[in-house]
């Protein structure tokens, strides 16, 4: 019986001290410098709030609202949009909590994100195991999608996983480390961090290209390649959910936070017919942190990605959005490098 073997699991134990696991990384003269920040729509940004900092460690770094934004009307298909938004910072990076004023018919009865996407699935937190974390978040509110008990894949290595929802069907995998048991010369300094936001594919081949040349990444960590390498295995089940599961995957290092990326063959994931709505609960973007529009506008295009909105001012900078080829959302975000919602603001990306 197989397991998800050495990418996930060494990742899991490294990325307490070192930004990657073996991957590469951003070139240094890229137009793009990191992850800003991740969208996600809720139903009450308080609840939320509580939620996530009490179980995360989430702090609170910015309370504001989007309105009369050219853009989000366009993404939402409709005038006149208004959403309060909540900034919520980790170490290295940050999720940007949403909820839309009068939510259209189709986001209310837009199902939760499966595991198999297609799309955004999840954020992994990954966490010293005395934070008790996943018990925090279980007591908050939030629910398992395995089983209740955190799994170890590798007897050999001090990692237990897990994956649940919150109360608004967002999904967070939860990587307790068992950081007594590992050697290292001193424990890390942080506790908590973001360790990765994961994309579920029908075409992890398509998928992975666009990003290999939107982040000057040609060499990128791949495993499982299907028919040979299979990530599977009892254990694997037990965290996601699903039976019998089998897949492969692909990540890349955008600085401060790794993007991921799965395409389950046991579970084929769908192409998209047309864009999950804004204002569906659930993770609803991924922001870029970006020195030059136009240059990142061109990068998009060339990469093989679409341009959805032209640029409006926000957050005391630009944004402007794309879609990559499974048509997730991305923002092209320009701003000052000490204002909030630059990658640039986590020193030494939340490693000390």
């Amino acid at each position: 019986m197989k397991v998800w073997k050495l990418p996930i699991v060494i990742a899991g134990i490294l990325s307490l001290s070192a930004c990657g696991p073996n991957t590469s990384e951003l070139p240094g003269d890229s137009v793009i410098k990191g992850v800003g920040w991740v969208g996600a729509t809720v139903g009450d940004l308080d609840r939320t709030t509580a939620l996530y900092s009490a179980a995360m460690n989430l702090q609170q770094v910015d309370d504001s609202a989007i309105e009369q934004n050219a853009a989000f009307d366009q993404l939402a298909g409709r005038g006149n949009v208004e959403a309060q938004t909540r900034m919520m910072r980790s170490v290295n990076a940050q999720i940007r909590f949403m909820t839309f004023a009068q939510p259209s018919t189709e986001a209310r009865a837009t199902p939760e994100m499966a595991v198999e996407g297609p799309g955004i699935m999840h954020v992994c937190y990954q966490v010293d195991q005395e934070t008790q974390t996943y018990q925090k978040f279980l007591a908050g509110g939030a629910r398992f999608l395995g089983d209740r008990e955190m799994q170890q894949l590798n007897p050999k290595n001090p990692v237990f996983y897990s994956y649940s929802r919150d109360f608004d069907g967002l999904i967070a995998e939860i990587e307790h480390v068992d950081v007594a048991k590992l050697d290292l010369p001193q424990p890390p300094k942080n506790k908590y961090r973001i360790r990765h936001v994961a994309l579920a594919t029908p075409d992890i081949d398509r998928l992975a290209e666009f990003y290999s040349k939107f982040l000057g990444q040609p060499e990128f960590r791949r495993f499982g390649q299907w028919p040979f390498l299979r990530m599977e295995g009892e254990k694997s089940d037990k965290v996601s959910g699903l039976q019998d599961a089998s897949g492969e995957a692909a990540w890349f290092q955008i600085r401060n936070l790794e993007l991921e990326m799965f395409q389950f063959h046991s579970h084929p994931t769908e192409d998209r017919e047309t864009p999950r709505p804004i204002d569906a609960n659930g993770y609803n973007m991924i922001v870029f942190d970006v020195t030059d529009m136009n240059a990142a506008r061109e990068l998009l295009v060339y990469s093989g990605g679409e341009v959805e909105t032209e640029p409006v001012p926000m957050d005391g900078g630009q944004i402007m959005f794309g879609r990559d080829p499974d048509g997730n959302l991305i923002g092209l975000q320009t701003a000052p490098t000490d204002f909030f919602v630059s990658s640039r603001n986590f020193k030494n990306n939340g490693i000390e």
